[in-house]
């Protein structure tokens, strides 16, 4: 049964990939490696990964990759994309995002995308986050700049209208996370609530932890 007040995204899972969910997906990806040292041994995370649209364009880059959902049908969707491709360094991991649930392992990298916004309390998150990477390691969020709340037309389970670009700055200072950047990753075209047609900016705070 769906949780009041909560999205079903595993109902929304099935026709999730349309074409301007995968172009934000690339560019993101692509913003990603202009971004970080990517390298074939990391461990990496996809928090909040969907149907696995980020977590596939990153797949290639990194020696193994995790999917981590509060939804099954999105995890459904990713693990019915693996075998066809022949995809053998993606697993996935079902969470529960209200909770902040203790993921399992170790990483190089851990990325988000279009997640932070569905997210009540970010820097508690973000810090569980930094918690679970190894010295060296770089965390790399994706999600929309600042809006007037245009952006959803059905707001169930959205707790922010975006982020100012010092926000996230601010709490990976705060986690003491160093080489800290933003630059724009990609857009979002869509119709607003209002029906009129918008581009909204999706940005990608990057920081790293130090080696100890």
């Amino acid at each position: 049964m769906q949780k009041e007040g909560k999205r079903d995204f595993d109902a929304a899972a099935a026709g999730w990939d349309e074409p301007r969910r995968v172009k934000l997906a690339r560019e993101v990806v692509a913003a990603v490696c202009r971004e970080i040292p990517l390298n074939p041994e990391m461990a990496a995370l996809d928090y909040g990964c969907g149907t696995g649209l980020v977590t596939l364009g990153l797949q290639p880059f990194v020696r193994r990759i995790t999917g981590a959902d509060s939804s099954q049908g999105m995890l459904d969707a990713l693990n019915g994309k693996l075998a066809p491709r022949g995809i053998g360094n993606v697993d996935t991991q079902l969470i529960d995002l209200e909770q902040r649930q203790r993921l399992d392992g170790r990483y190089d990298l851990i990325v988000s995308s279009m997640t932070l916004h569905h997210v009540q309390d970010v820097a508690a998150l973000i810090g569980s986050l930094a918690s679970l990477l190894n010295p060296g390691g770089w965390l790399a969020l994706a999600d929309l700049e600042s809006e007037d709340g245009g952006f959803h037309e059905d707001r169930t389970g959205v707790f922010h209208e975006g982020f100012d670009r010092e926000f996230l700055p601010s709490v990976f200072r705060g986690l003491a996370l160093t080489h800290i950047g933003v630059t724009a990753a990609g857009a979002m075209e869509k119709t607003d609530s209002s029906g009129a047609p918008r581009r909204y900016p999706v940005l990608l705070w990057v920081a790293k932890k130090e080696m100890e």
